[in-house]
């Protein structure tokens, strides 16, 4: 198991979890930047120097609007920070280690979405711009909207991927009280009114562990083998975006997505 991530100190804890809880010390950290598109690519290129299989790839990072203000509006490579973290840098690194995910029996690839993604009602739009302050494809942008192309993500990689032992399904976690949905909260409320709102939020909705489930069960529950191309929220298909059935849209997201990553 290797926990990718930008942040060593909390990956190492997270490991320390992992180990104190299974005993299992066969797990380790590789340094992950999902809002440089270089570094994605440096990242593959270790992953495949070091491994020779990958059986499960859980694309799981995630930001949303509080990111604008705590680490800026654009990525490295001026996307919308949000829209490139938790598409296209999950877009590119699962695009560079395809072949690896080929070669290993009966592998996964799972895209951790939200219910928010139902709420993206408008079509995608590929105005490349720049804006005024210089973002490039300024409409992709947003929590919504990336958390809609993960699902579109995964419908075309298991379109791509038919007659490989590859599966790509999107799941939500649904109403889970982690850093995601907490801290936007904590940033735009009171004080006094936060101490009121957190314990009511946590008390109606999922902890982390909770959270984790669907996910969990699209990993590695056995009755999935061969499923692909499906959406998963509590442990059973789920209802998605009527833009991600659509053939068509889903294609047009794939090829900005590899134009946008310099994949073409």
């Amino acid at each position: 198991m290797i926990i990718a991530s930008r942040n060593k100190e909390k990956a190492i804890q997270t490991i320390k979890e992992i180990n104190d809880k299974t005993g299992n010390d066969n797990v380790r950290f590789m340094y992950l930047d999902l809002m440089d598109l270089e570094v994605v690519r440096q990242f593959a290129e270790q992953f495949l120097n070091e491994e020779k299989r990958l059986d499960i790839l859980i694309n799981n990072s995630g930001i949303a609007g509080w990111a604008y203000k705590t680490i800026g509006p654009k990525t490295k490579q001026n996307y919308d920070i949000i829209f490139g973290v938790n598409h296209l840098g999950h877009f590119l690194l699962t695009y560079l280690l395809l072949d690896l995910l080929k070669k290993t029996r009966n592998s996964r690839i799972i895209n951790v979405s939200s219910l928010m993604h139902l709420w993206r009602r408008a079509r995608l739009t590929y105005d490349k711009g720049p804006n005024k302050d210089g973002m490039l494809y300024p409409d992709l942008a947003g929590y919504k909207t990336s958390k809609l192309a993960n699902v579109m993500h995964s419908k075309m990689l298991s379109k791509i991927l038919q007659g490989t032992p590859v599966t790509a399904n999107s799941v939500h976690p649904g109403l889970a009280a982690t850093d995601i949905l907490m801290a936007p909260l904590k940033s735009v409320l009171p004080e006094k009114l936060y101490s009121i709102v957190d314990p009511i939020f946590r008390f109606i909705s999922l902890d982390s562990a909770g959270g984790a489930q669907t996910t969990i069960f699209a990993a590695v529950d056995e009755s999935l083998n061969s499923v692909t191309g499906k959406h998963f929220g509590h442990c059973r298909l789920a209802r998605e975006n009527k833009l991600a059935q659509e053939d068509k849209a889903c294609e047009q997201l794939w090829d900005y997505s590899m134009k946008m990553c310099g994949l073409t």
